[in-house]
């Protein structure tokens, strides 16, 4: 784990070297695949050091090397429907407006570019289905268990999560923010093609 990570490793947090329960329980989801439930926090600028981030590179060093501030509104592609990312505005919302989702297709990079933000995350396979998965938006919303983990997204902070990392992003830190945010799809098949290639 590099020193400035948090990782999230089947509901225990791993947070400088020290373990903490976060465990989720109640009704287990019965996943169709296998889920890799790994959760990844850094922030941009050691972003070289984070855990959890290989075949993720390329998309690292777009927001590294682009100034987010400036990004329009909506979508920009990076390596087509392979990596693209979305910039939005947006105030955070109440724990109660947001349900747990989570993608099967892609993997998320949540950068917060200005402003703040706290993500709920938990193992989706301690979560219950609220929303069947809509395979056109890759995505299943979830309702929200007894227990889960929170990160704390504060200007230059990513978080990454991976299918079986059930989220809730956008919520108030110390109250709510209007956040700039970046998320950067990364598809699956993508992360691992590059993966294999630097294993060759």
């Amino acid at each position: 784990m590099g020193r400035h990570g948090v990782v999230l490793l089947c509901g225990v947090a791993m947070v400088a070297g020290l373990a903490l329960d976060v465990g989720a329980h109640g009704t287990r989801h019965a996943a169709p695949q296998k889920q890799e439930g790994v959760a990844v926090k850094g922030n941009l600028k050691d972003w070289p050091s984070a855990p959890g981030i290989k075949g993720l590179e390329q998309a690292f060093e777009f927001l590294s090397r682009t100034d987010l501030a400036a990004l329009p509104l909506g979508r920009t592609d990076i390596e087509g429907n392979d990596v693209f990312l979305t910039v939005s505005e947006a105030e955070t919302r109440a724990p109660e407006q947001v349900k747990f989702e989570a993608h099967r297709r892609y993997i998320d990079i949540q950068l917060v570019v200005r402003g703040q933000e706290a993500i709920g995350v938990a193992p989706v396979a301690s979560l219950v289905t609220a929303e069947p998965y809509d395979t056109t938006k890759d995505i299943e919303f979830f309702g929200v268990p007894q227990e889960s983990a929170t990160l704390a997204l504060r200007a230059g902070d990513f978080a990454v999560f991976a299918p079986g990392d059930g989220h809730r992003p956008s919520l108030h830190l110390d109250g709510p923010h209007v956040s700039r945010k970046v998320v950067v799809k990364v598809s699956v098949a993508y992360r691992d093609r590059q993966r294999a290639a630097k294993a060759r």
